[in-house]
């Protein structure tokens, strides 16, 4: 943001770890089909539903078998897709984008009308979308008042000019727009479509309809899905992958077996495995943009203590927890905003211009447990929410081993979820902490820093400072909305009342991404923001 957008990482952070078999180092054999790709993946897809999804898993899946009105690159250059031109007026106030002449998988064509429904059913109250915030984001104009309910869906301030010409009316100019109107979210949605689906819309293949360049081909939750060439699709022609598949597989040994025999295209890899493949022809290694931090329910009443968040910030080891707990390039957390990720009106990276806000340090932690016992009258006992794949497993119990050693009486407890579960369980606050992770929708520190609002349907926590608040309504929807570097300035600060001041989230680590990858499979693009692009991924014969 702020110039730049950068595309999401999301996708290999839904894979989020596959560890394992070291046994039989060496080049693998390669013999799944040309015609091919597979990916394992060791977090089940949550929902095909555009307004719905909240996860990485899901998005990926998304960008496959919808379009926006433009696509990232690998790059980060914004580039047409949906979208033939687009105009932006001298105050930055209005953005006509021209459509091309495309169709849905029905032979249909796709006109402005289907991203006025869609934009329309994301605001919708009804629909119910943890999404629905990004129209405010961008500020389009009374997206707030239509998401709380104060005014209908029609007053929206988006319209379809003609079939061919969508129209985006802002209150504040916004210098990320262009690279977000590539996430699912701002998709369009066929309405009559839609409306003859029902409740069953998006719930298997047959009941979507698809604008992108794939079309879902199978899905058996638990198992897999898969996606075929859309032949509808404009520009059909340039993709020459005839199928993409994702395999659920959440043991690590069993995924890096299929990977050796051959019937995997693409694999995380953690731990121990990192080590083992590092120098075999295929491994890839990466930085994420996706930040991992204990997302803390405040309505607890030991949590609502802050001496006690200080005490769990201090008592855990983030530089092993990346180097030795999961070895595949992730780096401590010293802030909620991840490091190569957002440049400053000054030209530098965010985490090189704002000093560390958080530190390892077991007397620091103790003298603070000590002070919330005293306030509190006893010992605590907490439990610590997290995802089933092996990663996560490994981190929590580190955390674990961190906290109970660090701070002589607590009792820290385990409770393990698969990943839809566990986001469900922190929507309806059924937990205390959880260890949770973000994935910048695009290149700006407000994609973290806007979570945390007051209100805010991802802020789990119910996290609430009226000063923190201030801040951050200043800087994306008030005074310092389009001065850049007061805006900046604003941004920094809120961090700093939210990591260092408050505690009222823990960072943990930053993700790596280390990998298997076929020799013969290529077009994977990765991001730092935004989601990761399957779409262009080919396989030599």
């Amino acid at each position: 943001m702020l110039g730049k957008l950068k595309s999401l990482l999301l996708i290999i952070l839904s894979f989020t770890t596959l560890s394992g078999c070291f046994g039989s180092k060496g080049s693998a054999t390669q013999s799944t089909s040309s015609n091919s790709v597979v990916v394992a993946t060791d977090t089940d897809l949550s929902s095909m539903d555009q307004s719905i999804a909240t996860d990485g898993t899901s998005f990926i899946a998304l960008t496959l078998a919808m379009a926006g009105l433009v696509e990232v690159d690998a790059n980060g250059i914004v580039k047409s897709d949906l979208a033939e031109k687009w105009e932006v007026s001298d105050d930055g106030l209005k953005y006509t984008f021209y459509l091309k002449d495309a169709k849905w998988s029905n032979g249909t064509p796709i006109t402005a009308n289907d991203f006025v429904f869609g934009w329309q059913r994301l605001a919708n109250p009804e629909t119910s979308s943890e999404y629905n915030y990004l129209l405010d984001t961008i500020h389009v104009v009374n997206a707030a008042e239509v998401i709380s309910g104060e005014k209908g869906v029609e007053e929206l301030g988006i319209k379809s000019v003609d079939d061919k010409t969508f129209e985006v009316n802002l209150s504040i100019p916004c210098d990320f727009l262009l690279g977000l109107m590539s996430f699912p979210s701002f998709y369009p949605l066929n309405k009559e479509y839609y409306e003859s689906q029902g409740s069953q819309y998006a719930t298997t293949p047959e009941n979507l309809i698809y604008s992108g360049p794939y079309v879902m081909e199978s899905w058996t939750p638990g198992n897999g899905y898969s996606f075929v060439k859309n032949t509808e699709y404009y520009d059909a022609a340039s993709y020459k992958q005839e199928k993409i598949e994702f395999r659920f597989i959440q043991d690590t040994q069993s995924a890096m077996l299929e990977f050796q025999s051959g019937n995997l295209d693409v694999v995380k890899l953690s731990g121990e495995m990192v080590d083992a493949y590092k120098n075999e022809a295929g491994f890839t290694e990466r930085l994420q943009g996706y930040l991992w931090f204990l997302s803390i329910n405040h309505q607890v009443e030991s949590l609502a203590n802050l001496n006690l968040r200080k005490a769990i910030s201090y008592a855990i080891d983030r530089e092993t927890i990346a180097k030795n707990v999961l070895k595949d390039g992730s780096i401590e957390a010293n802030g909620i905003i991840p490091e190569k990720f957002a440049t400053s009106p000054n030209g530098k990276d965010y985490r090189e211009e704002v000093s560390d806000l958080t530190s390892y340090d077991p007397s620091e932690a103790l003298k603070y447990y000590e002070e919330a016992k005293k306030e509190l009258g006893q010992d605590v006992t907490i439990e610590l929410l997290f995802e089933d794949s092996e990663a996560s497993k490994a981190v929590a119990e580190y955390i674990q081993n961190n906290l109970e050693t660090n701070l002589k009486g607590i009792t820290v407890t385990l409770n393990s979820k698969p990943k839809k579960t566990r986001l469900q369980l922190m929507k309806e606050q059924q937990y205390q902490i959880a260890l949770h992770r973000w994935g910048p929708d695009y290149a700006d520190p407000q994609t973290y820093i806007d979570l945390f609002l007051s209100g805010s349907a991802m802020n789990h926590g119910k996290y609430s400072s009226a000063k923190y608040d201030e801040l951050v309504n200043k800087a994306i929807s008030g005074e310092y909305a389009s001065d850049s570097l007061k805006r900046w300035e604003s941004l920094v600060e809120a961090e700093k009342i939210l990591v260092s001041e408050d505690v009222a989230v823990v960072p943990v680590y930053q993700n790596g991404g280390a990998l298997m990858i076929n020799p013969k499979v290529s077009g994977i693009e990765f991001h730092t923001a935004g989601v990761d692009n399957y779409r262009h991924v080919v396989k030599a014969e």
